[in-house]
């Protein structure tokens, strides 16, 4: 992990906020004239990734689809760029959880006003995804797009109560061949039966996905998840669905009939588009309080402890970014084979940041004597205009004699080159560090060989090397405890929770 914020076009990275499959996510700052400052988020294709015509074109083509929409309901795309190898997406950032936080909460005492939540949350849903499959080409003829990838964690509540449908990665419009023969896009359990056969895929297919979430968002239960994708495709295409009411007794009927109709397996029978089931629910809403409104919506996720997390793992970045501004790095007294005491602090070894002072341009230069538990490490004395006094147990190998007192000022090519450096051998240097990531669902506290570290997600996080004890916590106490194994100086393999 780099110390510094890299550059990726007119956009400096601050630092990763998650990793997918195929991008990764940073938040970015772009600055401009005058102290012109704006925070973004900078989606970067993976580096494994961009040798792949395949995965590159996915890419270019979310880029290029996303230019096309303009409604609220959608996050919007500032600029597809390429710098070097790199292909990366500009967005804006956004304060809000995901929907699939507010599913991993527990049930709140007002299933009304909970209720009112869920389906409001997802008529926004509704009206983004209308405006994208309403888009039209130049010839006005319509485009034909299928988002074929909602799922909760695509769609985004957002602090002011917005609802913003994410990652057109996978969507498809009219006329486009698929980038790999026999290939199915998109998370399985939110899969319409059509998109697990193969078949030719309409806005039906996102409709399903939306009965989908909105079943899980009103009884708290995932509908289809189970312990393979291959049972999870059965449970879509053969089992049973359950209504909602029958689920939880709370769900009013006209709600649970809303549901029911948006996940018929027979397309002709669901609802023709979104803009027909944001219409259902209000209907099936009206008489117990109608759906919430924005600032409704924002007052639940304002109090998140997700949101507060969230929050928290930024201030996180921003502060290593002012640091690693902050602390610019200093030049080496002198080029020398001796081991650069300076580098990130690890705070899982418990070593301690070492950065040499910028010496001043100043007539005496002091030496400075460093030991480390007992062990001779390297001493460097400089000594102009005076005397030096030897410290205890430390003498130098070789040393010039003082200048006079009154020999002129040294030039900054003195300054620059000391006369006299030490070398003595240095301790054999600590395993190197490695790095982990852990995520979950939903998120979880997690605590390393008895230490609380941070909530998932975690993204390559530095660790010493070695075993170490990992126990993940949800919010219900919950817990799973597993090992990790990190190499020295590599990734360990990433740990993804699913199943509690």
């Amino acid at each position: 992990m780099t110390s510094y914020p890299t550059q990726l076009g007119r956009y400096q990275l601050i630092g990763q906020l998650a990793t997918g499959g195929m991008a990764e996510i940073h938040l970015a700052r772009l600055a401009g004239e005058a102290g012109f400052e704006k925070t973004v988020v900078v989606k970067r294709l993976l580096p494994e990734l961009v040798a792949s015509p395949a995965y590159v074109a996915m890419f270019l083509d979310e880029g290029k689809l996303v230019a096309r929409l303009d409604h609220p309901n959608i996050c919007e795309v500032h600029e597809l760029g390429k710098d070097g190898a790199e292909y990366f997406l500009a967005m804006p950032y956004l304060d809000g959880v995901p929907v699939s936080d507010l599913i991993a909460r527990p049930r709140e005492p007002d299933r009304r006003d909970e209720l009112r939540i869920a389906t409001a949350v997802i008529a926004q849903a509704c009206a983004g995804l209308h405006h994208a499959h309403e888009l039209r080409d130049a010839d006005g003829a319509p485009a034909g797009l299928v988002h074929r990838d909602i799922s909760p964690s695509n769609l985004f509540v957002t602090s002011a109560g917005v609802v913003k449908v994410l990652d057109f990665g996978v969507a498809k419009v009219r006329g486009q061949t698929e980038t790999e023969a026999g290939t199915i896009k998109g998370k399985t359990q939110y899969m319409a039966p059509e998109q697990l056969l193969g078949e030719p895929l309409d806005r039906r297919c996102d409709v399903f996905a939306l009965g989908i979430v909105l079943f899980e968002l009103a009884t708290h239960q995932r509908l289809f998840k189970r312990a393979s994708d291959y049972l999870t495709a059965r449970a879509i295409l053969e089992e049973p669905i359950p209504r909602a009411d029958t689920v939880d007794p709370a769900i009013p009927p006209e709600l649970a009939s809303v549901i029911d109709q948006a996940l018929a397996r027979d397309k002709a029978k669901r609802f023709p588009d979104a803009a027909a089931l944001a219409a259902a629910l209000e209907t099936a809403m009206t008489p117990h309080g109608g759906l919430a409104s924005p600032a409704q919506i924002a007052a639940v996720v304002t109090s998140t402890d997700e949101l507060s997390a969230q929050r928290t793992r930024q201030a996180k970045v921003l502060a290593v970014a002012r640091s690693s501004i902050t602390a610019a790095p200093t030049r080496d007294l002198r080029e020398s084979p001796t081991r650069d005491l300076r580098g990130p602090a690890d705070p899982f070894d418990g070593t301690t940041l070492i950065t040499p002072h910028r010496r001043s341009r100043a007539p005496l230069a002091i030496g400075v004597l460093v030991l480390v538990a007992g062990a001779t490490t390297a001493v460097v004395l400089a000594a102009r205009g005076g005397s030096t006094t030897s410290a205890p147990d430390a003498t130098p190998l070789a040393a010039s004699p003082p200048p006079p007192i009154d020999a002129a000022p040294p030039t900054d090519a003195a300054v620059d080159a000391p006369e006299a450096v030490v070398h003595v051998q240095l301790p054999p240097p600590a395993p190197k560090a490695g790095t982990f990531s852990i995520d979950s669902r939903p998120y979880a506290k997690v605590y390393i060989d008895g230490k609380y570290v941070d909530v998932t997600p975690i993204i390559k996080r530095s660790i010493a090397a070695g075993r170490h004890k990992v126990r993940l916590v949800l919010v219900d106490g919950r817990a799973r405890e597993l090992t990790l194994d990190v190499p020295p100086g590599r990734a360990a393999p990433p740990i993804n929770i699913t199943t509690w």
